[in-house]
């Protein structure tokens, strides 16, 4: 995995409060579904309970921004 330069991590940033609709300072299923309808339009409500399993790794119920940014650093980096 490479590392991501610091503005680019401040664009990181703003996405994850962006898809933060209600500010909580997590991100929960009905905030990500949105998100990965916008990163991967084909992508049905299965493949985003998959996606959002994987990604709470610490199986609470919502991503934050340290589980948001190894999930960004690792898959939609690339892109």
């Amino acid at each position: 995995m490479r590392p991501i330069p610091e503005d680019d991590l401040d664009t990181i940033r703003d996405n994850f409060e962006f898809t933060d609709t209600d500010g909580s300072g997590t991100v929960d299923f009905s905030e990500f579904s949105k998100l990965l309808q916008v990163l991967s339009p084909d992508s049905g409500v299965q493949q985003a309970a998959e996606a959002f399993s994987m990604i709470d790794t610490n199986s609470d119920g919502q991503i934050d921004y340290e589980e948001f940014i190894t999930w960004w650093k690792q898959v939609w980096w690339e892109y």
